[in-house]
């Protein structure tokens, strides 16, 4: 090849290489999903199973202070004993609480096959909408999932929730939402709640059925599960749940607080059984805590924002999904926040 020639090849590679460049100047950049960190901390409130105390307890709780917040619930067990009626849920919906999924079955998701995944989140998806309830987002069951299961999740839904003790942002994964238990300790929830407040971040809070946990002194005869209790003088009602055994109180006894608020000293009487106690001590009173914690936010930061899981979302700024096959919004307008 002479040299002559080897410049002119030369010269010609810069032509197509500067008309190239050219050419390309003005095509727009493949699209990136951006997403913005709230202006403002975001506490979510999520009960798990659907339990019926989100419609009996945890209704009037949030109603009453003005919140809302989110049942996921196992479509298995709806209409079942102690879990939301389909009215209940519908209820529930509303009065501006959300709706999510929390499977049909309530399997540990990473110990399934793909096709055994992909038929928990599409007909649990599929049963909750054909009842009239709006399930864009889901909660895995235990909090067990893996990246095959995100991606199943994907497919049906806006998000999905996990646990992993952390708080959200921005950045946060949608179908790997951080998420805390909530614990029988007040101090260490209002402490998690300043954090997220200073951090300006995304808490999720979670837990499953709202009962109180007693200790009781002076019992006679044997309570029977569900049946009524009345307690004296505070006047509260209560449904009977169960009791186990603690090496630190001994025998614990659980019942459902569904008017009014026990106190210590308080006479129960069961309604079926006629069988009688009195209240030693509270451990816990998950009512009263829920309460609180709404109402320390309220006092201590009113511009916080208790959203639920759709509302915090839209928030946050990630994109309403579309269904693959169906092309259709999973992600549907929340109410106003």
């Amino acid at each position: 090849m002479t040299g002559g020639f080897k410049v002119t090849l030369r010269w010609m590679m810069l032509v197509a290489t500067g008309l190239l460049l050219v050419s390309c100047a003005g095509a727009e950049p493949r699209p990136t999903t951006t997403v913005s960190h709230p202006a403002i901390p975001l506490v979510t409130f999520v009960f798990d199973d659907g339990n019926d105390t989100d419609y009996l307890v945890g209704k009037e709780i949030f109603a009453e202070r003005g919140e809302v917040a989110c049942s996921a619930i196992t479509t298995d067990w709806l209409n079942t004993k102690d879990h939301l009626t389909t009215a209940q849920a519908r209820a529930l919906q509303a009065a501006g609480w959300e709706i999510m999924s929390h499977t049909v079955s309530h399997p540990n998701l990473r110990s399934q096959t793909r096709a055994e995944v992909d038929h928990e989140l599409s007909r649990s998806k599929e049963v909750l909408e054909g009842l009239g309830l709006n399930a864009t987002n889901l909660v895995y069951p235990y909090n067990k999932n893996d990246e095959m299961v995100r991606e199943v999740a994907s497919k049906y839904y806006r998000s999905g929730r996990g646990g992993a003790n952390a708080f959200n942002t921005g950045a946060t994964d949608p179908y790997f939402l951080k998420s805390f238990t909530i614990k029988h300790d007040l101090a260490l929830m209002k402490a998690q709640i300043d954090r997220a407040y200073a951090d300006k971040s995304w808490l999720v809070l979670y837990q499953h059925e709202i009962d109180v946990k007693v200790r009781l002194t002076h019992r006679e005869g044997t309570f029977v599960r569900g049946e009524t209790l009345r307690l004296s003088p505070s006047g509260t009602e209560a449904r009977y749940v169960t009791r186990l055994w603690c090496p630190i109180y001994g025998y614990a006894y659980y019942f459902v607080p569904l008017t009014g608020t026990p106190q210590p000293g308080d006479t129960i009487t069961g309604a079926t059984s006629g069988a009688t106690a009195r209240i030693g001590r509270i451990v816990y009173n998950e009512r009263a805590q829920l309460a609180e914690m709404i109402d320390y936010i309220h006092r201590n930061y009113p511009d916080m924002r208790i959203v639920t899981t759709e509302q915090g979302l839209d928030l946050l700024g990630f994109p309403r999904q579309r269904h693959p096959d169906k092309k259709i919004e999973t992600g549907k307008a929340s109410g106003a926040l």
